[in-house]
């Protein structure tokens, strides 16, 4: 079993280490890191995975971020969802589906009606998402 708390500052160097296993990779580390140093990034919506029960803080096994972006035209922020991180020998196991879930129920928790996110749009269906673009929102055009 899994227990899905929001993070705290000592959580920081597991959660770093996390996106850096999951993803093979810096880029998404360094995207979670430039949205907790942003006037986006909202502590409540940083949400780790740990073990029921756990008591240190080397077992983190994933890590969720969901923070306010601007909305090009537009003075209105929303609130985007990424990066998402689960360890590699854990995933398939239902700890990024927690993730996803403890994230919108925080959303809906601060009353906002909308959450953005890029990712796999057959993965993320099953939680409500849908596409933007046959929403009519499409990206500006730098990012088409």
């Amino acid at each position: 079993m899994i227990r899905v708390r929001q993070a705290t500052d000592d959580d920081w160097p597991a959660i770093l280490d996390v996106h850096r296993r999951a993803f093979g990779r810096d880029e998404e580390a360094g995207m979670a890191d430039a949205v907790r140093a942003s006037d986006g990034f909202i502590p409540e919506l940083s949400l780790v995975a740990v073990p029921d029960g756990a008591k240190t803080l080397c077992q983190t096994q994933g890590h969720v971020l969901t923070s306010w972006v601007g909305l090009e035209g537009s003075d209105r922020r929303l609130l985007q969802l990424g990066p998402i991180g689960v360890l590699p020998e854990l995933q398939g196991q239902g700890i990024g589906s927690a993730l996803v879930r403890a994230s919108l129920d925080a959303a809906r928790g601060l009353g906002e009606p909308v959450v953005l996110l890029e990712g796999n749009p057959k993965y993320y269906a099953r939680f409500g998402f849908l596409r933007a673009d046959e929403l009519g929102l499409l990206p500006p055009p730098a990012f088409a």
